[in-house]
């Protein structure tokens, strides 16, 4: 993961402790695109969206078997799952 140690100076900002390691972990596994993305949000002050972008990372990464979704998981369930909108 390029800059690490940026990115988890960025986490540690922006996350709970309990939920750090998963942020790390789906940051990467993250493509270039979608982290730009995520370093936008967090240079913009919009730790929220940092969020949301972590879960539709996630949600992509379990779509592609490339990570899997637990039950006690912080990301990759979006609020938007309620209201049953498919991301497809």
């Amino acid at each position: 993961m390029k800059n690490e140690k940026q990115i988890k100076k960025i986490i540690n900002d922006l996350i709970k402790k309990e939920a750090r390691a998963e942020a790390i972990l789906i940051l990467s596994k993250a493509s270039d695109t979608q982290m730009r993305e995520f370093l936008t949000y967090y240079s913009e002050d919009k730790g929220n969206i940092c969020c949301m972008v972590l879960d539709s990372i996630k949600v992509h990464l379990v779509k592609n078997g490339q990570m899997t979704m637990g039950e006690d998981d912080y990301f990759g369930a979006p609020m938007w799952d309620d209201f049953g909108v498919s991301m497809d």
